[in-house]
């Protein structure tokens, strides 16, 4: 699965962009495989809820018509921690890494996109915009 990590805000999404993803138009980061599992799994470890408190609303996103592309959302709260963790990716790709939901990553990969999620996430909360994964298969 394609996926990746943007900002924007929520009425700038439209059909467009959850066919073709981000790429081009918004700052991206790219993260292959997630899920909201995963997505959910990151969120636990930040602090800002449990994975079956997070896992609902990451899922919660606009799906494209043939059901093979969509965006999750990343709830504020988790944006907000990630933005305050920009100098903390370091521990928390290590724990996110020695997570199931990760155990196929490299530990390097996983410290890029924590480190470039933290980045976007700081980008993101001091413009007001939200997070969103989008995904395609």
């Amino acid at each position: 699965m394609l996926g990746e990590f943007f900002a924007a805000d929520p009425a700038d999404i439209d059909d467009a962009l959850v066919d073709d993803g981000p790429f081009g138009r918004y700052a991206t980061v790219e993260a292959k495989t997630l899920d909201p599992v995963s997505i959910s799994t990151l969120g636990e470890i930040l602090g800002v809820g449990s994975y079956d408190d997070l896992v609902e609303e990451v899922s919660d996103g606009p799906e494209a018509a043939s059901g093979e592309a969509g965006l999750f959302t990343i709830p504020s709260r988790m944006r907000d921690a990630l933005a305050a963790a920009e100098d903390d990716t370091p521990a928390i790709a290590e724990k996110w890494h020695a997570t199931d939901e990760l155990s196929g990553w490299d530990a390097e990969d996983v410290e890029r996109v924590a480190r470039g999620l933290a980045g976007l996430a700081h980008r993101a909360a001091s413009e007001s915009q939200q997070l969103f994964f989008w995904w395609s298969l």
